[in-house]
């Protein structure tokens, strides 16, 4: 069977098996494409985060233009991982261990993606300069807790997070610290959980923080260790 042929066969039985991916290729051809050229490869980290830099930069940029624009990129990102992932493990090219680190590493990329942006965007917002940015206390840690911080996501998994920053204080005469990575972490969230046009990135769950849906959506380091020392259940602590 020559190249052609075998590949027409694989997605034929890509799209018996998976209605998501039919629909991808029908709404969008050059996804048929791109699996033709780049279906025998893996999708690593670090072509994800090439396909995010490639997207400014074929427009002449180097950041995007806004959260709808960031929120477009990242979705684009995910039905062409997705969408290789899906073909790969269906038609046998694929092991387990390549589907939940694929699917571990997009959940990363996206992460880190959206953390960045964010931060510029709420400093922005704040009055705060980019010299304030490299300031420890501007500083937030995501943590992926369960299958993600496993390393260990599947095509359905949705994403535990915890946000944590360096210490409480004030970012601005105005405006404190928790503030600022409160408003970087809800604006984190909506760009991988809200769903439009193109999807959307990973569900996000929140509850496995401090105090769970009651408590603040981030912590600082200090307030995090007074919980777990004094208020936390033993499976947290574990």
């Amino acid at each position: 069977m020559d190249i052609s042929a075998q590949f027409d066969s694989r997605l034929a039985k890509t799209f018996r098996c998976s209605r998501y991916a039919e629909r991808l290729c029908a709404a969008y051809p050059a996804r048929r494409d791109e699996l033709l050229a780049e279906g025998n490869t893996i999708f690593t980290a670090a072509a994800m985060r090439a396909d995010m830099r490639a997207n400014i930069e074929s427009k002449g940029k180097n950041q995007y233009a806004g959260e709808a624009e960031l929120h477009r990129a990242l979705r684009k990102l995910r039905q062409r991982v997705m969408l290789r992932l899906i073909f790969r493990d269906l038609n046998g090219l694929a092991d387990l261990e390549e589907v939940v680190a694929t699917i571990s590493a997009l959940a990363d990329v996206a992460l880190v993606a959206a953390l960045d942006f964010h931060q510029r965007a709420v400093a922005a917002a704040f009055g705060l300069s980019p010299v304030a940015l490299t300031n420890a206390a501007s500083q937030m840690v995501i943590v992926g807790m369960g299958k993600l911080g496993a390393c260990e996501l599947n095509v359905s998994s949705d994403i535990d997070l915890v946000f944590v920053y360096a210490e409480d204080g004030e970012a601005t005469s105005a405006r404190s610290w928790h503030e600022f990575h409160a408003e970087v972490g809800k604006r984190v969230i909506r760009a991988l959980d809200a769903v439009d046009e193109d999807g959307f990135v990973f569900r996000v769950d929140m509850r496995l923080r401090p105090f769970g849906d009651s408590g603040p959506l981030v912590s600082s380091l200090s307030s995090m260790e007074n919980y777990f020392l004094a208020q936390a259940r033993p499976w947290e602590r574990y």
